[in-house]
């Protein structure tokens, strides 16, 4: 799962999680400052470009801000 929210309006409200199924994974390394693996993907519901995800040992997190 991929969880999407936005910081600005606070890391719990508005919340929404996808299935990695349902994305387009582009790019998938590992940070080379903090060690932590990102991807970059693409959703339908987000069409104005790549979006960065970052594993926090449980789920994928994007923040959209």
């Amino acid at each position: 799962m991929i969880r999407i929210f936005n910081s600005a309006y606070g890391r719990n409200s508005e919340a929404r999680e996808i299935p990695l199924s349902e994305v387009n994974i582009h790019v998938q390394k590992i940070d080379e400052w903090s060690g932590a693996p990102y991807i970059i993907f693409e959703h339908r519901d987000y069409p104005l470009g790549g979006l960065k995800a970052t594993f926090t040992g449980d789920y994928w997190s994007c923040d959209l801000d």
